[in-house]
């Protein structure tokens, strides 16, 4: 070290230690110090949008007022795509891989080869494996443009939440279940109630109009699953075998056959006819949400509280494949038939598969939520109809229409409980477009029945 060196060097010291502004001088350095790492750190983290932000008292200090993610984008578009170990950056839409020489870890040049996509700030773990964490295609097609829906008309006459609801074959009427018991009989097109069926001693969950008997199907909590002449206005059969609760039912469309699924983990397959069940299908390991009946391969589509969809060979009376791409709790999911695809519903998201060979497609956009505050956003039911479209109802209240070929969102709100309720009393249990497509109907925890229709605006 030279002398002139280690001069400025003592005076630099002197400068720091000793003068008035010594303590001043340090706090600052320190505290910009701080900042500086405390921001690095929070940007390289791949969370959501709601956790990359700086507390407050640190967004005035740096005149920060947006998101870190965006702001780093605005002022360093060209930014070098490497961090300091030689991997690629991931920002917050997209993960950026480029092609390197240097490396020669396997894993690397694998992952060089393809461009991996993400989807509403949602990164995954560049190093997984794709047949457990698949990736995410999003679809080429531009937005279709829909009508607004709004609801104008909200019928009551149920003392109790409603919990299923079914249309006529004829778009006549559509059918309510609620939890005070009852079953009850609307005319579409007046909203006038016409008919309340007794006969359950608990909640009715599911209720299915037969397109080719003038029949009706519910099924209950007190474990029966009743047969509905719709000419007398009586039951006629009773199916007896669950063991629990009987939260879902669908009818077959070809053949008199009635499929339900409930608490005890078990999808019944039943005969119309001689009452007797066909098949009992085993393989959830926990209550049973819903099931679907096709007329073509796969018959039968079932989703439960175990976080699976299966899919069951109705020749052979077992299950033919196991969806697990979601990690909670699949309540409900909706086939569209002319596009031979269906999505499933959960806490973590809404998933498109096609069918038959129930292939994974794309993650599909979801409703605006704080988990860390709110916890998981329940989707209670999803619908749709020919036009492409598709409702989802949340526990919350909150609903959104998608698109379905893209998988966007282009309407949401949340709903407003009636008059009398409680704030907690808004949300939704169950939906269901008419056979038109034109008309949709919502079962809500306050008692009420809305239905919906499209305006021009």
């Amino acid at each position: 070290m030279t002398i002139s060196s280690y001069e400025r060097l003592k005076k630099d010291t002197k400068a720091l230690f000793e003068t008035p502004t010594a303590a001043a001088l340090r706090n600052s350095l320190y505290n910009q110090k701080s900042n500086l790492a405390y921001e690095k750190c929070i940007t390289n983290l791949s969370l959501y949008s709601q956790f990359s932000q700086l507390p407050g008292y640190l967004e005035r200090k740096l005149n920060k007022h947006k998101n870190i993610l965006e702001k780093l984008k605005e002022e360093s578009p060209n930014a070098n795509t490497k961090d300091d170990l030689g991997l690629p950056i991931i920002d917050g839409n997209q993960a950026l891989v480029t092609r390197s020489t240097t490396t020669k870890s396997s894993a690397l040049s694998k992952l060089q080869k393809n461009q991996i996509l993400y989807k509403d700030r949602r990164s995954e773990d560049i190093f997984a494996n794709d047949l457990i964490v698949p990736k995410l295609h999003k679809s080429n097609q531009k937005v279709t443009q829909h009508m607004k829906w709004k609801m104008f008309r909200v019928l009551m006459g149920h003392t109790g939440q409603v919990t299923a609801l079914a249309f006529d074959p004829q778009n006549k009427y559509f059918v309510t279940g609620s939890s005070d018991r009852t079953i009850k009989i609307w005319n579409l097109a007046s909203g006038q109630l016409q008919l309340t069926l007794t006969g359950h001693i608990m909640a009715v969950r599911g209720l299915v109009v037969s397109d080719r008997h003038p029949y009706m199907f519910s099924c209950s909590e007190d474990k029966s699953v009743k047969c509905w002449d719709l000419e007398k206005n009586k039951v006629v059969r009773d199916y007896h075998g669950h063991l629990s609760s009987v939260y879902t039912i669908d009818i077959h469309p070809t053949l008199d056959l009635i499929v339900t699924g409930g608490r005890d983990s078990s999808v019944k397959v039943w005969d119309i006819r001689t009452k007797l069940p066909v098949y009992t299908l085993t393989g959830h390991k926990n209550t049973v949400n819903k099931v679907y009946c096709r007329s073509t391969d796969p018959q039968i589509i079932s989703c439960s509280m175990d976080s699976t969809v299966k899919t069951w060979d109705l020749v052979a009376g077992k299950c033919d494949k196991t969806l697990t791409y979601h990690s909670k709790s699949v309540r409900s999911f909706c086939c569209d038939e002319t596009r031979e695809e269906f999505i499933s519903g959960s806490a973590d998201g809404l998933k498109k598969f096609n069918l038959p060979s129930c292939e994974y497609l794309q993650e599909v956009d979801g409703l605006p939520h704080d988990q860390l505050n709110q916890g998981n956003l329940i989707l209670n039911s999803n619908c749709c109809n020919n036009d492409g479209i598709m409702f989802v109802g949340a526990d919350n209240g909150q609903y959104g229409f998608w698109d379905w070929e893209s998988g966007t969102v282009f309407e949401q709100g949340t709903t407003i409980p009636v008059p009398g309720s409680l704030n907690s009393e808004k949300g939704i249990l169950c939906s269901s477009f008419d056979r038109s497509g034109i008309r949709l109907v919502t079962g809500n925890v306050d008692k009420s029945v809305r239905v919906w229709k499209p305006v021009n605006e």
